[in-house]
C-alpha cells in the first residue's frame, strides 16, 4: 500500500507543481488575478514536497547520530 501511495505522489506531485506554476505565470503575465484556489493548491504541493524532505533529513542525521553514539 505505502508503494502506490509513493507512486500516485511521485506522479501527481510534479504534474500540480509544474502545471500551476504554468497557470500561475500565464495568469501574471496576462494581468489577471490569480485564483485563491490555484495559489492554495501550489503552495500545498510545494510546502508538502519541502516539508517531506526536511523530515527525511533530520531522520538521516538522527540515525547517523544514534549510529556514531553506538559505536
Amino acid at each position: 500500500m505505502q508503494t502506490w501511495i509513493e507512486l500516485i505522489k511521485a506522479l501527481v506531485r510534479p504534474f500540480i507543481i509544474v502545471w500551476g506554476f504554468v497557470a500561475y505565470g500565464l495568469c501574471i503575465f496576462h494581468g489577471i488575478a490569480v485564483p485563491d484556489l490555484l495559489s492554495t493548491l501550489v503552495a500545498a504541493a510545494v510546502i508538502e514536497y519541502f516539508s517531506e524532505r526536511a523530515v527525511l533529513r533530520l531522520r538521516a542525521k538522527q540515525d547517523t547520530k544514534e549510529g556514531a553514539t553506538q559505536l
